[in-house]
């Protein structure tokens, strides 16, 4: 397992046995392109269109310098590294391209290709979460596991990966960059799918900061003090009893500070002309 700092030492340093000699003589063949497939581990889904025209523009002038890294495949090779070369390789319509064939196990596959970008700064934060998904889900690393090899730490690993729990909208503005990670961080603070829609709207409609996001969120996230019921006046808690008792229906007794009400409730006609009845009577 490579140490955690390993990041910054470049790909050699982490899988020698996979990347062996690529910087210094590496033997290589010429390969027809058409016999070359993408990595199925590929994490970068997303390829910036003016990088790759000036990479298309490079390939056509000076040809590929850099090897692609690959693996035999049923038919033909699969690539390891050096797809967005491949595809540039494709538009700038070169028929051959070097490789480099190196044996590897699926799981060194997906590494490499997750470590290659996150060196080159070239995955959307969705992406990287899926690649971190996947090294989970399918090989069954655990998140310190993920954490030793990218070197990054836990619990960045941890909260990358959470983002997946946005809803489609919150991540699309992600992606596209409307919204930093901290940004969609604050929102997983709100329960429920349609909360983090609404929250989104405000934030790019106001041009929300991350702090001023996180305040909006602790806003909306604060529940509502429950309004105190003021304590009766016994005195008046007590007459209503009595009246109650004598009238056999409910009163309620209401005082301001200047005025007040005595309600006397019935159900029916009846009920009303019997209450009118004791009252003519007790009022004599």
């Amino acid at each position: 397992m490579p140490p955690k700092n390993s990041l910054g030492k470049g790909l050699g340093a982490m899988f020698p046995d996979l990347i062996d000699a690529i910087g210094t003589r590496p033997s290589f063949i010429l390969c027809g392109i058409e016999e070359l497939v993408p990595n199925r581990f590929q994490s970068r889904k997303a390829f910036d269109d003016r990088e790759q025209k000036r990479l298309v523009a490079s390939i056509r002038k000076s040809g590929i310098i850099q090897p692609i890294v690959v693996r035999k495949a049923a038919q033909g090779y699969e690539i390891i590294a050096g797809e967005r070369r491949w595809r540039a390789a494709q538009e700038a319509r070169l028929r051959e391209v070097p490789v480099i064939i190196r044996d590897a196990e699926d799981l060194e596959v997906a590494e490499l290709s997750l470590i290659e970008n996150i060196q080159r700064e070239a995955l959307n934060p969705i992406e990287e979460a899926e690649a971190y998904q996947v090294l989970n889900g399918t090989f069954g690393l655990s998140q310190e596991e993920i954490s030793a090899r990218v070197g990054k730490d836990r619990s960045t690993v941890a909260n990358t990966v959470r983002l997946l729990k946005l809803p489609p909208e919150v991540r699309a503005a992600l992606i596209d960059k409307s919204i930093s990670p901290g940004h969609a961080r604050a929102l997983l603070a709100l329960s429920t799918p349609e909360e983090q829609r609404r929250a989104l709207e405000t934030i790019i409609a106001r041009g929300l900061n991350v702090r001023e996001t996180e305040n909006l969120i602790k806003k909306a996230t604060v529940a509502p003090q429950e309004k105190k019921t003021p304590k009766r006046d016994p005195y008046l808690a007590n007459l209503e009893r009595d009246l109650s008792s004598t009238l056999m229906t409910k009163i309620r007794i209401r005082q301001g500070k200047k005025t007040g009400q005595i309600e006397i409730r019935f159900s029916s006609k009846e009920e009303l002309n019997r209450l009118i009845a004791l009252l003519r009577e007790i009022g004599g």
